[in-house]
């Protein structure tokens, strides 16, 4: 979390030192379009237009990054969830509950797509899902919940996540991770409180 204010932060920094480049070239532009001391015009050019198709895209891209900016934060203050950490291995998943102090691997089993033991979650139970990786990059993919992240390793990635059904949903390692991509799959277990 602390991590993540100051990434925040840094962002926040560099936003407000790059942001001065840009105003200082509309400051002159807008200077030069307004005045005519003793610049020469071609016929061809039209220096509305230019200003026109400069401005545009350029407020685009910052209105783009202060979304990103806002969803950032948003992200680090959701209300209390409950934290799963997952960590992608050659070639089984391991799940870690912090708050219920269990921690398990999860295997495959017999079955196709089916694994020893399951990720239990609770419907309408806000979680945070920590995803990484201890050895390759791996792929946490639930396609039913729309879920896909990446474990990479000594990266820690994390999305939030609410299952709103209950049952039994499958999924797979969505990345190329080994020969034995194919032996990991996920199964996630919603049940009611």
């Amino acid at each position: 979390m602390l991590y993540n204010l100051l990434y925040l932060e840094l962002v926040r920094y560099m936003f407000l030192i790059g942001s001065f480049i840009p105003a200082w070239v509309f400051v002159v532009m807008l200077g030069q379009v307004f005045s005519c001391r003793g610049v020469i015009a071609l016929g061809n050019e039209d220096r509305l237009l230019e200003f026109v198709w400069t401005f545009i895209p350029t407020m685009l891209t910052a209105i783009l990054c202060y979304l990103n900016l806002q969803y950032l934060t948003y992200e680090s203050v959701l209300p209390d969830s409950k934290v799963v950490k997952i960590v992608g291995r050659q070639w089984y998943w391991t799940y870690e509950l912090p708050g219920e102090g269990e921690c398990y691997d999860s295997y495959m089993s017999d079955f196709v797509n089916g694994v020893d033991k399951p990720l239990r979650l609770t419907v309408n139970t806000p979680y945070r899902l920590l995803v990484t990786s201890a050895d390759v990059i791996h792929s946490f993919s639930v396609p039913e919940y729309g879920i896909k992240i990446d474990g990479i390793p000594g990266r820690i990635n994390q999305v939030y996540f609410c299952p709103e059904r209950l049952g039994v949903f499958v999924g797979y390692c969505s990345e190329l991770c080994g020969a034995g991509h194919a032996y990991m799959p996920i199964v996630i277990e919603v049940v009611g409180c």
